[in-house]
């Protein structure tokens, strides 16, 4: 719905920054029209009308209108605000983790749907999750999956081997086991196969295993590191992650 003067959208706040003396620029992640930016003027205010409608993490509904650098906010309207999300300091910085890859891998006027209504599950689903870093990994592996990357995991690609410790280079794509070839970063079976059971959405095969510390962080940083294969962009979420809670 709109003009050619003004359009209408549905979106998710995923950044704000504050602009002028009481304006804001609002960054929004839409289905249709994947990453949007907009001016919310005046909203730093305390009298806006549309100071709720653009908090970080708002699913909402803005009537916009086309200005010379941005698009301009008239009407904003709250969705949903994800409340429980926001009370819980762990939720909060992974949901501001999923938001810092959002920014780096979406684009103006390229819609991103898969990813779109992952995103908008993972939110809803964070609110009541027990294991918000676990439904953190689940979102980065099928944000990766729905880009078009699809690690090749399953075995060694010279032997076939599919146990042990293994050994994947990201430069060239190849998963290779120790007897084969130990170039790259060392990664065991187990591991693999949780990137597996994320990528095709096998939650029984998650709740009948267990992962020390350690181990998860091993495959954050492996996971870190796919994340800047596909997008040549440094990935600091889980760092950020680090720093906030501990």
């Amino acid at each position: 719905m709109g003009s050619d003067k003004s359009i209408l959208i549905e979106g998710i706040v995923i950044n704000t920054v504050d602009y002028r003396d009481y304006d804001k620029i609002i960054t929004v992640f839409t289905k249709d029209r994947g990453k949007l930016q907009f001016s919310a003027r005046g909203v730093r205010k305390i009298n806006s009308k549309n100071r709720s409608s653009i908090d970080i993490f708002i699913y909402g509904e803005y009537l916009l209108s086309k200005g010379k650098a941005y698009y301009i906010l008239n009407q904003g309207k709250t969705i949903d605000a994800f409340r429980y999300l926001r009370t819980d300091l762990l939720k909060t910085a992974v949901a501001m983790t999923i938001n810092m890859f959002l920014l780096n891998i979406l684009y103006e006027n390229n819609a991103q749907k898969e990813i779109f209504s992952l995103y908008l599950w993972t939110l809803k689903h964070l609110e009541k999750s027990r294991d918000p870093r676990m439904l953190l990994r689940y979102f980065l592996v099928k944000a990766i999956l729905f880009l078009g990357h699809k690690p090749p995991l399953a075995d060694c690609h010279y032997c076939g081997e599919k146990q042990g410790s293994f050994f994947y280079d990201f430069n060239d794509g190849i998963l290779s086991c120790g007897n084969c070839r130990k170039r790259g970063f060392e990664i065991e079976s187990q591991l693999l196969e949780l990137y597996k059971a994320l990528e095709i959405d096998d939650f029984n095969y998650l709740r009948s295993q267990s992962y020390n510390k350690n181990s998860l962080e091993k495959f954050d940083y492996f996971l870190g590191k796919l994340i800047e294969d596909l997008t040549d962009k440094k990935f600091t979420g889980f760092d950020y992650l680090k720093k906030l809670i501990f």
